[in-house]
Order: C-alpha cells, then sequence, then structure tokens
C-alpha cells in the first residue's frame, strides 16, 4: 500500500476541488460529495475494481479510489477526473431510463456479441463527456490520458480509442497513441470516422449509439481479442455497471429504432460477417443465443422476452429474472388492460330510525310512538300530542357491482413454448385478463398444466399481482394437454363466489377428457360438474381450425361451455380483449 499521508494528502486536495469540479457543468449543480477510498480494499467495499473511479446511477454518488489515484500518478487531475464522473451524472448516461435505452440501441448493433454492450456503451460515453471537457471547458483530458498510458495497456483497441482522441483534439500522431507498431490505415481511418461520429452525435447521443457500436464491431467480434482488449481498458470503466441494484425500468419492451435505418442495414452485414469467422462451435453456442432471445412480441415493434432479460441484466447485473419476465408479459399488457365484468345484484336495505312525526287519527294504530308521546306531554291527544317516528332506508338503491373470480388455465404441455426464452401469447392474454380482474377487485386463481406429468397453481383464488404473474409465466413443458383434474380442487363445491372458468389450450384437451381417470367420474363429467359449480360461466379457447372435433365440441356446448376457435396464437390477445365486452357488455 502507497504511502498513508501521501493519500490522505490526495484526500485534502481532491476534496478542494470537488466543487470548482461541479462549477464546470453548473453552479446550481446539486450533487453529494463523492464517497473518497483511502485504500483497493475500501473500493471493492464500494463495488469498485480495475478502475480509478466510478459512478452508480442508483443512488446518484460517485466513488474514487485514492489509492489507485496515487499509484496512476495522476493526483494533479482532479477536477478533470471529479469533471468526468459528474458528466456521466448529469450528461450521459444521466439517469437509469437513458442508460438502458443507449444499451438498447447498441446491442441491436452487436449482433451475437450483446455482452460487450455495457463496455462499449461506457466508452462512447466518455468520448462524449470528455470531448465536451477538453475542447469547451479546456480541462486536460488529454494529459490524465497521457498519464494512465503504459505499454500493459496498449492493443488494437487501446490505439483505437487514443487515435479517435488524437484526432477530436487534432493533437499529432503518437502523442496519446504512443505505441507506433499498432498504428495502421484501417485504425487511422476507423478513428476518423469516430471522431466526426462523437462531434455529430454530441446533442443527440442516443441516436449516435448504434451506429458507434457498428464501428467498434470488427474490433470486438473476436473472443480472445476482446478479452485481451477489456484486460487493458479496464482502467477506462466507470460506468458499466452504472445501474447495478436498479429497480424495475418501464418502457423497455419496445425496440427503439428511431432513425435507425443505416445501422440496421450495417447491422445485416455485420451478422454476415461474423457468421463467417466463426467456426462451426461457435455457430451452435450462438445458435442458442439466437433461441433465446427468439419470439417477437405483439407487434414487431416489440423485442422477445431474452432479449429484455439480457438487457435489463447488464442495466442491472443484480436483476431477478423471474421479476424481469413478470415486468415484460404487463408491461404489454397494461395498455390491453380494461375493467373486468361484473355481476349485478341489487342492495339489501335496513329501515333506520330518521324522526318524528305527529300521528294523527287517519293513520294506522300501531304506528304509535307512546313513549315519545308521553314525553312530549303527559297528557294524549290525538292528532295534537301523539308521536309517530319515520324511518328512512340505509340504501341509496343504487346498484352495486361485484366483479366475477376468473379462474385461468393454461395449456403447458411439451408443444408450448417457455415464455421467458420465446414470446408466448397464451401468457399475454391471461395477463390482460388476470390483471384486468385483478384491477376490477376480483379474485384469480391461475394454472399450468401439461399432463400427464405437471402442473403448477396459485394458492387459490389470489389478489396478489406477483403471485399470478409468477405462475402465469413458467414452464413445464409436460406432457400432451391441459389436465381437466386440475379443475376438481377448485370446484370440486360451489365456491362463495361465481366464477368465470377460462381454459387456453388446443385439440389434445379432447384426448384428455376421453382419458381414464381411474376413478368413476370421467373427465367429461368433471368438466360438467366444475361449470356447474363455477356458476355456469365457462370458455374453452381452442388453437385449432373451426370445427374440428365437432362432436366433441357440441357436447361440450351443451353442457354450458362456450368454445373459441383461434386459428393463430396472436388472436389470443384480441379475445382477451373481447372476452371481456361480449361477456360483460353491461360494464
Amino acid at each position: 500500500m502507497h504511502n498513508q499521508s501521501e493519500i490522505e494528502k490526495t484526500l485534502a486536495l481532491w476534496k478542494s476541488h470537488w466543487q470548482p469540479a461541479k462549477l464546470e457543468w453548473n453552479p446550481l449543480l446539486r450533487l453529494q460529495e463523492p464517497i473518497w477510498c483511502l485504500s483497493n480494499e475500501e473500493a471493492v467495499k464500494e463495488g469498485l475494481t480495475g478502475s480509478f473511479a466510478m459512478i452508480r446511477l442508483t443512488d446518484h454518488r460517485i466513488v474514487i479510489n485514492l489509492e489507485e489515484i496515487v499509484q496512476r500518478g495522476i493526483t494533479d487531475y482532479a477536477t478533470e477526473v471529479l469533471a468526468h464522473e459528474i458528466g456521466h451524472h448529469i450528461f450521459t448516461p444521466a439517469n437509469l431510463y437513458d442508460n438502458a435505452i443507449l444499451l438498447n440501441r447498441i446491442r441491436f448493433a452487436l449482433p451475437g456479441i450483446e455482452d460487450r454492450a455495457p463496455m462499449v456503451s461506457n466508452l462512447y460515453a466518455d468520448f462524449l463527456i470528455n470531448d465536451k471537457l477538453q475542447r469547451i471547458h479546456k480541462l486536460r483530458m488529454s494529459e490524465v490520458y497521457q498519464a494512465i498510458n503504459s505499454e500493459d495497456t496498449f492493443s488494437e483497441f487501446w490505439t483505437l480509442m487514443m487515435r479517435t482522441y488524437e484526432y477530436l483534439w487534432r493533437l499529432n500522431r503518437g502523442e496519446l497513441a504512443t505505441n507506433l507498431s499498432f498504428h495502421s490505415k484501417k485504425i487511422d481511418s476507423d478513428a476518423s470516422l469516430l471522431a466526426s461520429l462523437v462531434r455529430s452525435y454530441s446533442k443527440n447521443w442516443i441516436h449516435g449509439g448504434g451506429r458507434f457500436a457498428v464501428m467498434l464491431y470488427p474490433y470486438l467480434m473476436d473472443d480472445k481479442t476482446f478479452q485481451d482488449s477489456r484486460k487493458k481498458i479496464l482502467i477506462l470503466l466507470d460506468a458499466e455497471d452504472a445501474g447495478k441494484g436498479a429497480m424495475d425500468i418501464a418502457g423497455m419492451t419496445q425496440l427503439d429504432l428511431e432513425g435507425y435505418d443505416e445501422v440496421i442495414d450495417m447491422r445485416k452485414e455485420a451478422l454476415s460477417l461474423k457468421e463467417e469467422e466463426d467456426d462451426k462451435k461457435k455457430k451452435q453456442s450462438l445458435g442458442i443465443e439466437k433461441n433465446r432471445a427468439g419470439g417477437e412480441g405483439p407487434r414487431k415493434g416489440y423485442m422477445g422476452p431474452g432479449n429484455y432479460i439480457d438487457l435489463m441484466k447488464q442495466v442491472n447485473p443484480n436483476a431477478d429474472e423471474q421479476r424481469l419476465v413478470n415486468a415484460y408479459y404487463k408491461e404489454i399488457a397494461l395498455p390491453h388492460l380494461i375493467d373486468f365484468p361484473v355481476e349485478i345484484s341489487e342492495n339489501v336495505s335496513l329501515d333506520l330510525p330518521e324522526g318524528l312525526e305527529t300521528w294523527d287519527i287517519g293513520d294506522s294504530i300501531e304506528e304509535v310512538d307512546w313513549l315519545q308521546s308521553a314525553i312530549l306531554s303527559p297528557t294524549l291527544i290525538p292528532g295534537l300530542t301523539t308521536q309517530k317516528r319515520t324511518f328512512g332506508s340505509d340504501s341509496d338503491n343504487s346498484i352495486s357491482k361485484s366483479p366475477l373470480n376468473v379462474y385461468i388455465g393454461i395449456d403447458c404441455s411439451g408443444s408450448m413454448m417457455n415464455p421467458k426464452q420465446n414470446f408466448s401469447w397464451p401468457v399475454l392474454a391471461a395477463a390482460v385478463i388476470g390483471l384486468s380482474a385483478l384491477r376490477a377487485g376480483a379474485a384469480v386463481m391461475g394454472c399450468l398444466s401439461g399432463e400427464p406429468g405437471d402442473y403448477l397453481e396459485t394458492d387459490g383464488f389470489i389478489t396478489d399481482e406477483t403471485d399470478l404473474l409468477t405462475t402465469l409465466t413458467s414452464y413445464l413443458g409436460t406432457g400432451y394437454a391441459y389436465g381437466m383434474e386440475r379443475l376438481r380442487k377448485p370446484f370440486e363445491e360451489k365456491p362463495n363466489k361465481k366464477s368465470h372458468i377460462v381454459i387456453v389450450t388446443d385439440n389434445d384437451i379432447f384426448s384428455m377428457l376421453d382419458a381414464n381417470t381411474g376413478t368413476e367420474q370421467s373427465h367429461w363429467e368433471l368438466a360438467e360438474i366444475a361449470l356447474k359449480n363455477a356458476g355456469g360461466h365457462g370458455t374453452m379457447v381452442l388453437h385449432s381450425q373451426p370445427d374440428y372435433h365437432k362432436d366433441f365440441v357440441i357436447r361440450l356446448e351443451k353442457m354450458g361451455w362456450k368454445v373459441c376457435y383461434v386459428t393463430n396464437e396472436a388472436e389470443l390477445l384480441k379475445f382477451a380483449l373481447e372476452f371481456s365486452q361480449q361477456n360483460y357488455a353491461y360494464v
């Protein structure tokens, strides 16, 4: 460890530069003083490794490792380093949402190597901030890089970064990119383009992120080259984990491709180049990655759940995957939520005493309130001292609305996709119906069933949104159909409240209905009893051509089941909306 007194002197010096660093951006800027770490051990506890400074967007803090500052020989550049870190907070990425948007755009431009996006995002933000501080604020950013330059840091990628700064600041070749053995015409031309891009998008930096990433793509394609480059530039990565610990960030399920036409073309070229250079094994692993990110959302503007989860884990490496998949389907469902169907009943009212009136001879003798009459006068004179009580209702005779509970059963057999990896229309439809029910004050029971095999259900009818979504977005992949046996437990007896049963399945349900139950009661009988005990409300949604298994459908309809056909899964969303409106039009 370095001399403690030297580190403490550095602490006092850097504290004195905190205010001047803030003034470089805004005299009214309110930002907490950095967390000053006097040793590498303290820095690690704060989550700072590899570099001498970092930011956290979750609590708007800056962390400085003073031991690393002393070791790197940059103690004289307090204003420069602190102003740079402040720039991350108020310029780019500035907040969790813009950080996520930028990462999303960069990921799109790095097909097959999306894991590099946080590093690329950090470097892009550094260029934007440093150019502003050096060129406009006249701070000594180039000297900071000269100080941290060493033979250990140099690689082709580091040279590209330094040459870009040389072009940005009109420095002579070699002032920052000091190791000339890495120089080439390709790096020169790419660095010149990168410098122009950084300058051009300084005020619209989110739109420049994808183009910046496309330029870096060839330098990051090869895994070994990337790992070597990353080790050498760790010292620069002060915002790579800026969103660590962040809570949910809304609005991230939609693809943000505004102004992206040129990048999309370049992305296709880059993807072809990547596949040409990969060996067979690498292609196979990439195929798995593509699978994970597959499954398009309800419109082409939505990313798949696999991509969404990967993006949000780059925003916050500590993010819980189940929480993310819940948020994904909820966010897509939200625009489609409506007030849920209700059952109408008239209020039962009670007569409440409200006041006194004079009892007259024409009134019924039973209406006389003898006590109140005696209190008014000891002499009872009909029509003068006799009293009767008036009554009013405790109800305004208005009609109250009681929302129906809903049971949502989803076929989760082997033919169904994992909703965490591929977009699931059945899960979206169930989320629209279930969340609408909860919004209206109803209780919901969700059940996934792939039988013979596994099933997963909520603990009866619940009102907890998280528990419901966690059940609906889980995956079984067992058996061949929805198990009718699942209806026994909730509807073996009449529940306290009427319920609508909705089952989303396909033609295999008829094989299940005909299957041997091992008991005297058949699945057909169970379906009829469950429907009766639920209150007579039941819908079977079949992913099937209309009129397939017509005889079986007629049998269900005679019981009282409504059978709806969808010929493609996208129609399930339409069903989820129409289901409420057609069955409960008076809502």
